[in-house]
């Protein structure tokens, strides 16, 4: 990856896109590309936190290790979005692992120890992350309303319209982001229930699911189901 396709990817980043370009291209010079293979991990849970990641492509997964040794998946990295930064600026240490969760994913690897010091020198840096980091908290608190108050239909119905849609043939069209087992992952249900939940939609009309591809063939009660209707 070149210097410009770097300067580029971080430019699309939340924490990055003010910068002026001289600052920006300080943070490129400590910036690297991985190409993980998939399900290959990136760190592990306590291991000594020396970089902050940006997803390019594909997906991360950030998982705990439950005491009976199942993997718990705390939140799916999708590509233009950052991790590892609290573990950098606060543990020292990554609080949970990290893995590839697809084929192809390429991640940007910030140096840590380095980048610490850009942050503390120079305050246009410092505000950026700030303000970034606080939207990102607040996107975080909005999942965890979503999955403490509402029942499984209303999370999946909710989570499909907030997803960027294309639109095609006078519908709406998604690709999921990321595997279906995955996705009932980062809703907190089983994949039977996904399925039991997309198949019932799909009987009702509601939408049309060919693979990763959804289509939304009723916005509107999708809406009400993600109000609560039924």
């Amino acid at each position: 990856m070149s210097r410009d396709e770097i300067l580029e990817a971080l430019a699309a980043l939340p924490h990055f896109r003010h910068l002026e370009p001289e600052l920006l291209g300080r943070v490129a010079a400590l910036c690297s590309v991985l190409e993980p293979a998939e399900g290959e991990v990136v760190f592990r849970e306590g291991q000594q936190c020396d970089a902050i990641f940006a997803v390019l492509s594909g997906l991360a997964v950030v998982y705990k290790v439950a005491p009976d040794g199942r993997e718990q998946v705390v939140h799916h990295i999708t590509p233009g979005q950052t991790f590892a930064e609290a573990a950098l600026f606060h543990f020292r240490r990554f609080p949970a692992g990290a893995r590839t969760g697809a084929p192809g994913t390429r991640l940007l690897r910030v140096d840590g120890p380095r980048f610490l010091e850009l942050f503390k020198s120079e305050p246009a840096l410092a505000a950026s992350m700030v303000g970034s980091l606080c939207g990102w908290l607040h996107a975080l608190l909005d999942r965890v309303e979503v999955l403490t108050q509402l029942n499984a239909g209303q999370r999946l119905a909710s989570w499909v319209l907030r997803r960027p849609a294309r639109s095609e043939g006078g519908s709406l069209v998604l690709e999921l982001p990321l595997a279906k087992k995955d996705l009932a992952a980062e809703l907190s249900i089983t994949p039977e229930t996904l399925s039991r939940l997309l198949a019932g939609w799909r009987e009702r009309g509601l939408l049309e699911v060919d693979g990763k591809r959804l289509t939304l063939l009723d916005t509107r009660a999708l809406q009400v189901l993600a109000d609560g209707g039924d």
